[in-house]
């Protein structure tokens, strides 16, 4: 999640915050969803998204961030329960090690304020869009120069290096998928297993994610303020179900550019996306 921008203020005026329209919930449902499993960094197109849109102050839309995410989350358990049966009650190994592959997340969890303070800053995204194409390309590139292994081999070793490399992806812009996906196959996984291991990692780490985000907002943020004051919950309905749905899409989309092995189209894409925001962004 990304904290908002503050936009000018002046002494003694409260800030304006700008009501989010039911089109505006609908857009970035679909964003989050399409995005959310293919590796461009949902986080990343959401704030880019909410700029373009005009929002200010984004710390006030946090709460509709983390509803979408919940939506992309049922969408992938729903599209992936059959995997997650096999691997919580027949698979114990692998559970151990996706158990594994979050533990260099918890550490953040002490970190992440003065983490985001430092680099949440929009002139930083598209920067971070060009790190994650860099990161892809790597990926491509490096994996095909390693013998490919089975998902058993080395599998302690490399639950570590793939949490310590989603750990890297916590600021928008970095992809959390990109990085799992492209560890695994500088590690020597088969693009096919590094794409479902990574797809069931999400699982905790978003879960974890929205769990960790929403404490806070509980705490202060609106102690004195309604959820409804910004977005309703009609708008709040449409960012779930536009993200739920859009979220098969991503899968889908993935599975098959995976099946065909084009990676490559997401670091043109990356590449794309990087210039444009560093360009919109150096115009203000």
């Amino acid at each position: 999640m990304v904290p908002g921008v503050a936009g000018s203020n002046p002494v003694g005026r409260p800030p304006f915050i700008q009501p989010m329209t039911s089109f505006e919930a609908f857009i970035l449902g679909i964003i989050q969803g399409l995005t959310e499993f293919l590796p461009v960094s949902s986080s990343g197109h959401l704030h880019l998204m909410q700029m373009l849109l005009g929002f200010q102050h984004l710390s006030h839309y946090i709460f509709f961030d983390l509803i979408c995410h919940l939506g992309t989350l049922s969408a992938l358990l729903i599209g992936f329960r059959h995997q997650i049966y096999q691997v919580v009650f027949h698979d114990r190994k692998r559970l151990l090690q996706l158990s594994i592959a979050t533990l260099p997340l918890f550490p953040l969890v002490f970190i992440l304020k003065p983490l985001k303070s430092m680099f949440n800053h929009i002139e930083y995204l598209g920067y971070f869009f060009l790190l994650t194409a860099l990161i892809l390309y790597l990926g491509i590139r490096l994996g095909r120069m390693v013998n490919q292994n089975t998902l058993q081999n080395n599998r302690w070793r490399d639950s570590v290096l793939i949490g310590i490399s989603q750990a890297m992806a916590i600021l928008p812009g970095i992809s959390r998928s990109g990085s799992t996906i492209s560890m695994g196959r500088i590690l020597g996984w088969n693009l096919n297993d590094a794409v479902v291991f990574s797809f069931l990692l999400a699982i905790p780490t978003v879960l974890g994610g929205v769990l960790i985000e929403m404490k806070p907002l509980f705490d202060s943020t609106f102690k004195s303020e309604s959820f409804f004051t910004h977005v309703s919950p009609m708008q709040y309905a449409i960012g779930f179900v536009s993200s739920f749905v859009m979220g098969f899409f991503g899968i889908s989309l993935l599975k098959t550019v995976t099946s065909k092995d084009k990676f490559i189209y997401f670091v043109w894409y990356c590449l794309a996306i990087g210039v444009f925001t560093i360009l919109y962004t150096l115009k203000d």
